[in-house]
């Protein structure tokens, strides 16, 4: 039952860490790439049916999630690692070229359904979690880091992410 639940637990956290992840790095050795999300599916393997493994540290294309498999794309075919093997990147943080004035360490949200970027640009990519757009609250208090542009630069749940100045006030 405690393996159930530390499981479980793991599982979540690691939902949580992939994030806006477009890759996921392999961090373990002679890691089986799967056909199916299922630890029971075939493997991929050569063409004399010897199981082909990613290295230790390289990055995989990642185009989603299915329960504890990353569905990645490698060598040009589409397969599932399983998410005790790898682990999501993360947003490299951006360049400020502003750093957050003395006094100023948070913003406030100020709009609904507000987006946050990877980049400071309204065609950035937006901070995802699951597939889907990840949204402040209205009224909640983010870490300011810096402001570029038209956009101030926080740190949001561990994420370097950008807020359009619009839809955001300085604390």
């Amino acid at each position: 039952m405690k393996k159930a639940i530390l499981s479980l637990v793991m599982m979540v956290a690691v939902v949580l860490s992939a994030i806006a992840a477009d890759y996921v790095t392999v961090t373990g050795t002679n890691v089986r790439l799967r056909l199916q999300p299922s630890l029971q599916s075939e493997t991929l393997t050569t063409s004399k049916g010897v199981n082909i493994h990613p290295k230790k540290g390289e990055k995989l294309e990642c185009l989603g999630q299915s329960g504890n498999f990353y569905k990645v794309r490698y060598q040009g075919k589409v397969v599932y690692i399983s998410t005790q093997f790898a682990k999501p990147d993360q947003p490299a943080k951006p360049a400020v070229t502003k750093p957050a004035a003395k006094g100023q360490q948070y913003v406030v949200v100020t709009g609904e359904s507000v987006r946050l970027r990877l980049q400071p640009s309204l065609q950035a990519k937006t901070l995802q979690r699951n597939g889907a757009n990840v949204h402040p609250k209205k009224g909640e208090r983010i870490k300011l880091m810096g402001s570029q542009g038209d956009f101030y630069q926080v740190n949001y749940q561990g994420n370097y992410v950008f807020i359009h100045k619009d839809f955001a006030k300085p604390e």
